[in-house]
């Protein structure tokens, strides 16, 4: 036995790989990023023959994990909560077919949101999948429910969801580690096609089948909610039920208001599936939850339904206190406010900020700009960007947008903007569909050759992976012609006469062509080390004597090394954050930023 400083994710990682997996797929996304990086650390470390690396989506990710769950192999598949929405096709489904080792889905919920377009609950998409999910609430239990996740997936032959959030994930702790590595032999199973005829009728199943295959899970289900139990704590008459970051806090918060004797807290490991339980020994059985009902349903408790849990939001422990208050266990003595944060902005030097002042320039603030999860989406701090639902979704909105206009007979410009990673994932589809019906709107794809919202991961078009093999690089340009795009040019946006320059030709050419149009804006991520020790320096400096106050420095263009002194009504640079690379002097009108 070993202690650690780990985050959750970490000893998520560290869990899955001792209890024997030794395949890992999965797409970045914060809260969940970490896992995969540290699972590489882990074997690295332990000389321990895996896989393990990022796909280009979670669809593709889920279903390479549940292909090789298949074969005999201890799997597990990494995604944020939204993630999921993209892998919803086979998960909804490989509870039915079901697993010859180990398949653990590992998803990161993030209530609050606090880098997520929903609050969403993965818990309740295990409930609608059959899928078993555990719900660590501290970061040793992260380490605890992986390797848990695991042996329950073996003994029943079936995926297993193992659900983090933020705060767990994203938590340090010291960690119990045992160091009992599982070593199976990794033996594939089915090489010849009698083997995999044995099984057909569940690797391969007709509805017929299926219908079967329905009522096997159903008896998985059964026995497994049976061996499910709670765990109670403390000794009251009223029953509190938690699972999660939100037990901790309901744990801590009854010591510390003195309410054992008062309170009856259980704790659910397991969600999903719970049983039925007798709650004639308590005046009030309660469900405190993130973040949606999913034990409250079950169990036909209070909770979220009848207004006790705000329906939205984080139960940060303050949010708790706010419960017990309203149960009527204890009065506040004062209410906490948080102050409000500075909005978060592109980063001093980033290449997306030139080249979006670039396409504001030409395009004007009369188009249309659909945008996308990724940094860019920053672009509504400065007015290019109008609309954010997913990732992909920029080329659909490009596409719809654009044809609403055409059957209204109206003229109207339209652009899609994408980051390089996001466009791999889910944008290529739409841009085929908008060739096939040859959309006219343009496609900004804005390449950093890094996923550098969360955490600057490897992306297709890299020579290497992120363990160091290597591979072969996509280039997004072949893609693109390959698809049947017409106009496809590359320029680096830090050279803003050749960014505006194309963007002018791809406006004539969206208007005679009527067709649709991509440019790739391509400049290393100045956040990593290799973009920022190549990226140009200059000496750049503000004359104040020329400076209008007119700030479009800062609405227009919003760079965080440029501030705004309200006494003088002038500009000033913050040396302390800039970065010299002098995209700011064609932005200044009077010419009173330049370069020395």
């Amino acid at each position: 036995m070993s202690k650690l400083y780990l985050s959750g994710n970490e000893a998520i990682a560290y869990g899955l790989i001792q209890a024997g997996v030794r395949f890992i797929s999965g797409y970045p996304g914060t809260p969940s990023s970490e896992i995969i990086p540290a699972a590489q650390q882990v074997v690295k470390n332990k000389k321990i023959k895996a896989f393990i690396d990022w796909a280009i989506n979670e669809k593709v990710a889920y279903e390479i994990a549940c292909s090789v769950g298949l074969t005999g192999i201890s799997s597990a598949v990494t995604m944020k909560q939204v993630g999921l929405n993209v892998a919803m096709d086979p998960f909804m489904n490989s509870a039915y077919v079901g697993t010859n080792s180990a398949m653990v889905v590992v998803s990161v919920d993030d209530p609050g949101p606090h880098s997520s377009q929903t609050e969403q609950d993965s818990r309740l998409f295990s409930l609608a999948a059959k899928i078993p999910v555990l719900d660590p609430s501290t970061v040793q239990e992260a380490y605890e429910f992986s390797k848990r996740a695991v042996e329950l997936s073996r003994k029943y032959s079936i995926p297993v969801m193992l659900r983090s959030t933020t705060r767990v994930s994203h938590g340090r702790a010291d960690v119990e580690i045992k160091e009992d590595f599982v070593n199976e032999p990794l033996k594939a199973q089915f090489k010849t096609l009698k083997d995999w005829d044995k099984k057909l009728w569940r690797y391969a199943a007709t509805p017929r089948q299926r219908l079967m295959l329905h009522a096997a899970l159903n008896e998985k289900i059964a026995e497994i909610e049976r061996e499910n139990e709670l765990r109670f704590f403390f000794k009251g008459d009223i029953l509190i039920v938690s699972s999660g970051a939100v037990f901790s806090y309901l744990y801590e918060l009854i010591e510390e208001y003195g309410l054992q004797n008062r309170v009856t807290l259980a704790k659910a490991d397991m969600p999903y599936p719970l049983k039925k339980l007798d709650f004639s020994g308590y005046s009030r059985v309660i469900s405190v939850e993130e973040s949606m009902p999913v034990i409250e349903l079950q169990l036909c408790t209070e909770g979220r339904r009848n207004g006790i849990v705000p329906k939205q939001g984080e139960l940060i422990p303050e949010v708790c206190e706010e419960i017990l208050e309203k149960i009527g266990l204890i009065k506040r003595s004062k209410t906490i406010t948080v102050p409000p944060l500075k909005r978060p902005s592109l980063c001093p030097g980033c290449a997306h900020r030139i080249a979006l002042y670039a396409v504001k320039r030409v395009f004007g603030k009369k188009a249309i700009y659909a945008g996308d999860i990724g940094c860019y989406t920053l672009a509504l701090n400065f007015g290019v960007t109008d609309t954010v639902l997913c990732m992909g979704a920029s080329l659909s909105f490009g596409f719809g947008f654009k044809k609403a206009f055409q059957l209204a007979d109206t003229e109207q410009d339209v652009l899609s903007i994408i980051g390089d990673s996001t466009f791999f994932h889910t944008g290529i589809q739409p841009l085929i569909d908008s060739v096939h019906y040859r959309v006219p709107f343009l496609t900004v794809i804005l390449d950093n050759k890094t996923v550098a919202m969360t955490g600057n991961q490897k992306t297709l078009s890299d020579e290497l992976s992120s363990s160091g093999e290597q591979v072969k690089p996509i280039e997004i340009e072949n893609v693109i012609r390959g698809l049947g795009v017409n106009f496809v040019q590359t320029v680096d946006p830090y050279n803003f006469e050749a960014s505006v320059k194309v963007l002018k030709e791809a406006k004539k050419f969206l208007k005679e062509k009527k067709e649709p149009a991509v440019i790739v804006f391509r400049h290393l991520c100045i956040n990593t080390k290799e973009g920022l020790n190549s990226n140009p320096r200059y000496n750049v400096a503000l004359a104040k004597e020329l400076c209008k106050g007119c700030k479009l420095c800062i609405t227009e263009f919003e760079c965080p090394a440029i501030l705004f002194n309200e006494e003088e009504n002038k500009a000033e640079i913050d040396y302390t954050l800039c970065i010299g690379c002098g995209c700011c002097v064609h932005v200044c009108l009077t010419k009173a930023i330049r370069l020395i």
